[in-house]
């Protein structure tokens, strides 16, 4: 019963191919689901999530912005730290 080919333990393509209907049809079984729940969800909630996506953008980008200021500070202390240790080498 041990597949030679992939090492996946079996060599009867029929119970194979029962197992991975099987798999398949509770896969689409999920997302049918969800699908149906994306459109009630959307339906019932959109409005708000809307409001709450926007929210999120907003702040993601100023947070997003604060980082960017941040970062370009650390760089100018590290382009000024090592202009005072390459003077200080020097001498």
């Amino acid at each position: 019963m041990e597949c030679n080919d992939c090492g996946c333990g079996t060599a009867d393509p029929v119970k194979m191919s029962m197992e991975m209907l099987h798999k398949a049809f509770h896969d689409a079984m999920y997302q049918v689901h969800v699908e149906r729940l994306k459109k009630r969800i959307d339906a019932n909630f959109g409005p708000g999530l809307d409001k709450a996506a926007d929210a999120m953008i907003e702040t993601a980008g100023k947070v997003w912005q604060s980082m960017l200021v941040q970062a370009e500070g650390k760089k100018e202390l590290e382009s000024k730290l090592q202009k005072i240790f390459s003077e200080t080498n020097r001498r």
